[in-house]
């Protein structure tokens, strides 16, 4: 076999096969030392940023290794670019044939029997949306949701999707040309199977079932990975989850209608006491008015439990084929039953390891209970990393950098990982002429209260210098608002305000629209990309450390300090450093963009855990003045 170097040397295979590919060190260094932890059964930890070509440096040595591989990615755009032009470009240039598959959640799939069903139901479809589905559905090869030329509504595409709740297996008469399970059937003989980390999570906290058994992993976008392991861990109990597990009760039994009644109104009482206690997110044990809420709902789910039981046979909808078939309905809706009054037997039941909280939507205002482990280190260790014989993690924002020892200690403590090679690949980025970072003066502090008057003049001043062209980027909603209505009528470029439209409206103005500028909160730049210079500013309020308010925050800073470590120190100064460095990434793509940082907290020039989160960022070009971008941006 051709050595790896080869691959990736001048006149190499992948030069041959790749239209303008430049030789990279880092990209060459990352595939060296996956490869050889794919040799030698080590895990893999390597921070790649944009420009290095981390993709093609772990599929080389992948689909060399021979076995089969698991890769999660955190966004759809890069599993779509793995499988449509990343892994066909690498099969074609190392001449290795290889089985791949995208594999997605059963729920990104059309259930037949559901769509049968429902068609003969009614003679006409009840929306325009759900006939143009049901066309689709006659006709569709692989019933991937994707197809669709629109995103249907939530509540509509839950009466055809194939959910787990609503499957009999191998009782439908569907099951052998069920598109989940022939794509399931497809990814066990796959030598490359490519998911997200929500189902490669969820896969784990199941025991297994939903992917095949494999040799490695490649978890892309690994910093990610906490909070997806978090979430397949996490009981959620709210009115959506309530609602969902009755309207599944309704397609397949006739329910007595005083059990929608009574649940409607012990959830009324449920959110109505969630609401005695202000915030987004806080701990449940902080408002005692929501136990008696909850003995009620428990008391409702207790009543189903029993109805169910002594129905299950006679109340169905639809004769079944058999009595395996009416058995395997009735252990679908009990295991939804049951997951409730488990949510709430977690919730009030004191855990060293876990928390409950509550949280309330931006879109409805409507409260939810979460219950969920705040550390998910031993339990990754036990499932993942001791089971599985080499595990790559890789992302352009995994190392906090404050010591050349210790680069990695904060993913490691967080996902339990005890022993990894560890490489931070070389940018092949001039970051020095490419980027401009500027940070606010010293008085300028977002804790005092003037600080949004303080701020704007400054705002219109970078937009001014960078010609819009701006992500805007704030902590807290609250803030984004008192801002953006000091400075909306100032700015002489088109400007859009996050909420003014749906997420992906707002990316496709912002690409498309000359000189934009968006005014967003921190998260907004999570998974995007906005190519070459339509983005050439990021405007930051505040150093982005996680609220110290969050249930999980507090939960997790109180589990370092019980161990004696610094709370601040071990997770609030590693997450900000994570955080910021994630616009470097959004601004600089290619080495010919050019961008700056501008961050609004003047904490960052006069503190030392300031200086610390500086100094791991990469190492743009400092500026203490804003005219110095004159000749910058007119370069």
């Amino acid at each position: 076999m051709t050595a790896i170097d080869e691959v990736f040397a001048p006149g190499g295979p992948i030069e041959k096969s790749l239209a303008g590919f430049e030789a990279r060190p880092g990209q060459l260094q990352m595939a060296q030392l996956i490869e050889r932890g794919f040799l030698e059964g080590m895990h893999t930890i390597v921070e790649a940023g944009t420009g290095v070509g981390k993709s093609l440096a772990y599929l080389v040595p992948a689909l060399r290794s021979g076995k089969k591989i698991v890769i999660s990615t955190g966004t759809i755009a890069l599993q779509e670019q793995l499988y449509n032009k990343d892994i066909p470009l690498v099969t074609r240039a190392l001449d290795i044939p290889a089985r791949v598959t995208l594999l997605k959640g059963r729920n990104h799939y059309l259930c037949k029997q559901k769509l049968e069903n429902m068609r003969a139901d009614r003679l006409l479809a009840p929306s325009r949306t759900m006939q143009q589905m049901w066309e689709w559905g006659a006709r569709t090869q692989t019933g991937d949701r994707a197809e669709l030329p629109f995103l249907p509504a939530g509540d509509e595409w839950e009466q055809l999707d194939a959910d787990a709740d609503d499957c009999v297996g191998e009782y439908c008469e569907h099951f052998r040309e069920c598109f989940f399970f022939k794509k399931r059937d497809e990814a066990k003989f796959a030598d490359i199977v490519i998911v997200n980390h929500a189902l490669f999570f969820l896969d784990l906290a199941m025991g297994g079932g939903l992917l095949p058994p494999y040799d490695f992993v490649v978890l892309d976008e690994a910093h990610q990975c906490e909070r997806w392991a978090t979430a397949a861990l996490t009981a959620t109990l709210s009115r959506g989850t309530i609602g969902r597990m009755l309207r599944k009760l309704h397609r397949s039994y006739t329910v007595p209608g005083h059990f929608d009644a009574e649940f409607d109104r012990g959830l009324r009482g449920f959110e109505s006491a969630l609401a005695h206690v202000p915030g987004d997110r806080y701990p449940l044990h902080a408002n005692e008015s929501a136990w008696p809420a909850l003995e009620t709902l428990r008391d409702s789910l207790y009543k189903l439990e029993n109805w169910l039981y002594a129905n299950w046979h006679d109340a169905l909808k639809r004769k079944p084929q058999n009595d395996a078939e009416a058995e395997r309905r009735r252990d679908l809706a009990m295991r939804a039953i049951l997951a409730h009054q488990a949510t709430i037997e977690r919730a009030q039941a004191p855990s060293d390891t876990a928390i409950a909280w509550v949280e309330r939507a931006d879109a409805d205002s409507s409260y939810q209970l979460n219950s969920a482990p705040y550390d998910v280190s031993e339990y990754l260790r036990g499932m993942l990393f001791e089971r599985t014989q080499s595990v790559v993690l890789t992302s352009a924002t995994i190392a906090d950098n404050r010591s050349e020892d210790g680069a990695f200690e904060f993913l490691k403590r967080s996902l339990g990982i005890t022993e990894a090679q560890e490489l931070i690949a070389p940018s092949p980025f001039d970051y020095p002429s490419q980027a401009r970072l500027y940070v606010a003066p010293p008085e300028l502090n977002p804790k005092t209260p003037h600080f949004a008057k303080l701020a704007a003049p400054l705002i219109e001043e970078c937009l001014d210098r960078s010609r819009g062209r701006a992500f805007v980027l704030f902590t807290s909603h609250a803030r984004l608002r008192e801002v953006y209505a000091l400075v909306r009528e100032r700015i002489a470029f088109p400007v859009r305000l996050q909420g003014e439209l749906p997420r992906m409206h707002l990316l496709e103005w912002f690409r498309r629209t000359p000189n934009a500028v968006l005014f967003a909160t921190g998260t907004f730049w999570e998974g995007i990309d906005v190519v070459g210079e339509q983005l050439s500013c990021v405007i930051i309020d505040r150093l982005p450390f996680p609220s110290p308010a969050d249930p999980l925050v507090q939960a997790r800073i109180e589990a370092l300090e019980a161990r004696g470590l610094s709370g601040f120190d071990h997770y609030m100064i590693p997450s900000a450093i994570v955080r910021l460095k994630q616009g470097f990434g959004r601004l600089v793509r290619s080495k010919s963009d050019r961008g700056m940082v501008a961050l609004l907290d003047g904490r960052a020039a006069s503190s030392r855990y300031g200086s610390l989160i500086l100094r791991a960022l990469p190492p743009a070009t400092r500026i203490t003045h804003l005219d110095e971008l004159k000749e910058f941006f007119n370069a």
